[in-house]
């Protein structure tokens, strides 16, 4: 019982996007802040009602807060993000790249200060070695304390759980299964033997050191195996069960593993005023800015698809929104006139009917700029799922459960999914982003969708979609 519950102590090694963007944002703090002493015109600077230059503590927590943010913009507060040194390394340069430029444009041509070049190139140095030592501190501490995990079932669902883990690497391992069907019990899944009954739950916690019971199980628990459970607590064992392990630990809602009560236990806050009200702002003043920034961009992609082929610039289709309420999006042609003669179907990755000028607006997403338009007219959010056809959501509706609660909120210019999930058209893509829609709406927050917001900044910079 005690070396359970020194190791639930300290197995828990794994860190959100929210300590992510904390320990970005004082590291650069740090790195300015330290910047300043270090240079050797610091005497100077330091002296009282020296003005031109920006203050130490100003440029610190200024450079910190830009350094969190392009951090999120890389992607490196992703949870799941694979443990690769040179990417996160070359991430990391990327942000403080990313922030050091803007830093420098507020600086002088914003605030007219001015910064000493040593400083800069002192905080833009240390930056990106010590979010890259960090993280590799974390990474080994996590390797040693790796949660272990005890799988009640050994089904598809625990099958599933065991892949999940094998493909993101994260510090989880699967000890055992505990499986009563007889032509099971013995086997070896992989490298995991299935148990049977002929001990407790409790005393195979303790004797194999479990962090963790997962039940992946259909129907209802048994009363026996309840009591197992709740013994497992009593030791400071952590149970959950299959779709609360799997949302949490890998942002998705397991779909085919869900009941309808699903829903109602979720308690999804869909109409909390503040929220609501603070989403329809931000999506407002996004829209104009995108349509002010954007209005040249159109101007010039509109002139590069009319010279390339011949046909309007613009496009309007019918999509599904709120509620599964009709209306009409706008965007950029990128396509030929004659793309559907055969009927509509799903645009793909690399798609012949896409022009040549539609290619660059779809790597760019400039395509989608028109649905600011959208988004002010109410029937499209800045961040939701992405609006399906009639014709398509009527067909997977039919093949997919709970297809049609994707719609119990906006649709979005960007989404969980768009940013989770490379780009897809089958029914097992629509599956696979209905898990991460799913878990937008019950998780919908003003944080989750400024960390949208970023990363799609950054798959945009990067050209993906």
């Amino acid at each position: 019982m005690t070396g359970t519950t020194n190791r639930k102590a300290s197995a828990n090694w794994r860190l959100g996007a929210r300590a992510w963007f904390c320990f970005d944002a004082f590291i650069a703090f740090a790195a300015m802040y330290w910047a300043y002493p270090l240079s050797p015109y610091f005497h100077v600077l330091a002296r009282p009602g020296w003005t031109p230059h920006l203050g130490q503590s100003t440029a610190a927590i200024l450079f910190g807060a830009l350094v969190a943010v392009s951090s999120q913009i890389f992607g490196l507060h992703n949870p799941l993000l694979p443990r690769n040194f040179w990417s996160m390394f070359v991430r990391s340069v990327g942000s403080a790249v990313l922030a050091l430029g803007v830093f420098s444009v507020l600086v002088f041509a914003v605030l007219y200060r001015r910064i000493g070049r040593f400083i800069l190139t002192q905080a833009f140095l240390y930056t990106p070695l010590l979010m890259a030592l960090v993280r590799i501190l974390v990474w080994k501490q996590s390797e040693q304390h790796t949660q272990r995990l005890l799988l009640l079932g050994a089904g598809r669902a625990g099958q599933l759980v065991r892949a999940l883990i094998k493909q993101s690497g994260m510090p989880l391992e699967v000890v055992a299964f505990v499986d009563h069907k007889p032509e099971l019990i013995g086997r070896s899944l992989g490298n995991n033997a299935v148990l049977g009954g002929q001990q407790s739950l409790q005393e195979l916690c303790l004797g194999l050191d479990i962090d963790e019971v997962v039940t992946c199980i259909g129907g209802k628990i048994s009363e026996e195996a309840m009591r197992q459970l709740m013994e497992c607590l009593s030791l400071g064992v952590r149970v959950s069960d299959f779709a609360n392990f799997v949302e949490r630990n890998f942002f998705q809602v397991p779909v085919e593993n869900i009941r309808a009560e699903w829903f109602l236990q979720a308690d999804l806050e869909l109409t909390q005023p503040l929220y609501l009200g603070l989403k329809r702002g931000t999506d407002i003043a996004t829209a104009l800015l995108g349509l002010v920034l954007g209005g040249p961009l159109l101007l010039l992609a509109a002139v590069a698809i009319k010279l390339e082929s011949r046909g309007p610039a613009f496009y309007s289709q019918v999509r599904a929104g709120l509620h599964n309420r009709p209306f009409r999006i706008l965007k950029l042609r990128s396509m030929r006139l004659d793309a559907e003669k055969d009927g509509p179907r799903w645009a793909r990755g690399s798609d012949h009917r896409v022009t040549r000028v539609g290619n660059f607006l779809r790597r760019t997403r400039l395509d989608e700029v028109p649905q600011f338009w959208n988004i002010l007219r109410g029937e499209m959010s800045v961040v939701g799922p992405r609006p399906e056809r009639p014709e398509f959501v009527e067909k997977l509706a039919g093949e997919i459960p709970f297809y049609n609660q994707r719609h119990l909120v906006k649709p979005g210019l960007s989404g969980w999914a768009q940013i989770n999930y490379p780009y897809g058209a089958s029914v097992e893509d629509a599956l696979s982003k209905l898990k991460y829609d799913l878990y937008y709406i019950k998780n919908s927050s003003p944080g989750l969708d400024l960390q949208i917001i970023l990363r799609t900044l950054g798959a945009m910079m990067k050209g993906a979609r």
